[in-house]
C-alpha cells in the first residue's frame, strides 16, 4: 500500500502568514484528498492557539523573534533556540516525513527550512507580500521556487532566485463574496489581528465629525483582543449616537465584507487581497513602522489601478480623515467605480498558480489516484 504524501508548512507569528497558509492548505486538500497537511509554527504566535482550534497537526517550537532584540537574545536564538527548533523538528519527520515543506515567512519558517534542507526534502517558499520579507529574501537562494503574492515583488528578488507570481490564496467564502451599496452606508474598520491603534482612535473621532454635519451611516469595528480598547471604542461610539458593532475579533469575515459600502484598514497582503476579490472599495493606512515598509507596497498595488486609496498615517489628522470618509463613504457612483477596479486586479487564479507549483513537487503517482477512488459512492 502507498505512503500517504505529506505536505509541511512552516512558519506564522500573526494572522498575515497564518492564514494564508490555511488557505494553502485547504486548497491543497480540496485537490488531493489523499494529501496530509503538517504544520511548523511558534509556541507565541497565533498559530498556537488558531491551528488546534482548526484541529490541525501543528508542531510548535519555543523560539523568539530577533527583530529589534539585543545582542544577547539574537546569540540565544542563533546558537540555542534554532539549532534546539531543527532538532525537534527532525525528530517529529522520523515517523511522518513530509515530501515537500512550504515555507510562509516568520522565524519559525527558519527552522523547518534549516530541517528540510538537511533532510534533503524539497522547500518552496510563499512571500505574500509586494516587498519580500527578511526570512524569505535571506532562503531563497536555498529554494527550489518562491511563489509571490504580488507581481511588484519581483522588483525586489535577486535575478537568481526561481520565482512565480501566483497571487495570494484568498478563502473560497470571500472570493464568493459580492460588493454592494447598503442603505444607509456602512463603514467597516479592519485593523488585522492585531488591532491598529490608529485606526481605532482615530475612526470614532472622526465618525463624530461626520456626525455633526448630518450624514447618517453605521459601523462595524473590529479592534482587537485587548478588553480595555475594546470598552473605549465602544464608548466613544455610544457617546456620539453612532450605531455600531464594536468586536475584538471576526469568525465570519465573508459575511463582514458583505455588509460594507467602504473599508478603512491596515494593508497586509491579505487584507488587500481580499478586499479585491470581494470588491471592497478601501482606505488603506499602512502601519508606518512595518518592516521595510511593505504595507505601503501592498496597499500601493490596488491604489495603482483605481481600487484603493493609501493615506499616510503621519500626515493624518481626524479632521483630513474625515474629509476622505465624507468622500468616499457617500457617493456610490465613486464606489461602484472603486469596487470594479479592485475585482479586475485580484488573484482569482491563485490557489490554481500555487497548487501547479506544488505539484512539481509532491510524489504525482500518490496524489492522482483513479477517479473510481475519489467519486463518492463508488466501491473499491
Amino acid at each position: 500500500m502507498s505512503r500517504t504524501p505529506i505536505l509541511s508548512i512552516a512558519g506564522g507569528g500573526t494572522g498575515g502568514h497564518v492564514m494564508p497558509a490555511l488557505a494553502l492548505a485547504d486548497a491543497a486538500r480540496a485537490k488531493w484528498p489523499e494529501l496530509q497537511v503538517n504544520f511548523i509554527g511558534a509556541e507565541r504566535g497565533l498559530e498556537a492557539k488558531l491551528l488546534p482550534e482548526r484541529g490541525e497537526n501543528v508542531l510548535l517550537l519555543s523560539m523568539h523573534g530577533v527583530k529589534g532584540a539585543g545582542l544577547f537574545q539574537r546569540l540565544r536564538v542563533l546558537l540555542w533556540e534554532l539549532p534546539k527548533a531543527v532538532l525537534t523538528i527532525r525528530r517529529a519527520w522520523k515517523t511522518e516525513r513530509p515530501d515537500l515543506l512550504v515555507g510562509v515567512g516568520g522565524y519559525a519558517s527558519i527552522s523547518g527550512v534549516a530541517a528540510a534542507l538537511i533532510s534533503r526534502i524539497p522547500v518552496v517558499l510563499y512571500e505574500q507580500n509586494a516587498m519580500p520579507g527578511l526570512v524569505n529574501r535571506t532562503l531563497a537562494k536555498f529554494s527550489r521556487c518562491m511563489m509571490l503574492g504580488f507581481s511588484d515583488a519581483t522588483e525586489h528578488m535577486h535575478s537568481h532566485v526561481h520565482s512565480i507570481v501566483t497571487g495570494n490564496v484568498v478563502r473560497e467564502h470571500i472570493m464568493a463574496t459580492r460588493w454592494q451599496p447598503h442603505s444607509p452606508p456602512r463603514l467597516l474598520v479592519l485593523g488585522g489581528s492585531q488591532g491598529a491603534l490608529f485606526l481605532n482612535n482615530n475612526v470614532p473621532e472622526a465618525c463624530q465629525h461626520l456626525i455633526r454635519e448630518g450624514r447618517e451611516f453605521v459601523v462595524t469595528h473590529i479592534v482587537g483582543s485587548d478588553k480595555e480598547t475594546l470598552k473605549k471604542v465602544t464608548e466613544m461610539y455610544a457617546e456620539a449616537d453612532i450605531k455600531a458593532d464594536i468586536l475584538p475579533f471576526c469568525d465570519d469575515m465573508a459575511a463582514f465584507y458583505a455588509s460594507g459600502d467602504l473599508m478603512i484598514a491596515r494593508s497586509g497582503a491579505m487584507t488587500v487581497c481580499e478586499a479585491a476579490c470581494s470588491g471592497m472599495p478601501t482606505l488603506f493606512v499602512p502601519l508606518p513602522s512595518a518592516a521595510d515598509d511593505h504595507q505601503r507596497h501592498n496597499a500601493n498595488v490596488l491604489a495603482n489601478v483605481g481600487g484603493a486609496l493609501v493615506l499616510d498615517q503621519r500626515a493624518m489628522t481626524t479632521d483630513l480623515l474625515a474629509r476622505q470618509l465624507d468622500t468616499h463613504l457617500f457617493d456610490t457612483y465613486l464606489l461602484n467605480r472603486m469596487s470594479k477596479a479592485a475585482l479586475d486586479a485580484a488573484p482569482f487564479d491563485a490557489s490554481e498558480n500555487q497548487l501547479k507549483v506544488l505539484g512539481e513537487y509532491l510524489p504525482g503517482p500518490l496524489l492522482y489516484l483513479p477517479k473510481k477512488r475519489q467519486n463518492k459512492g463508488v466501491q473499491a
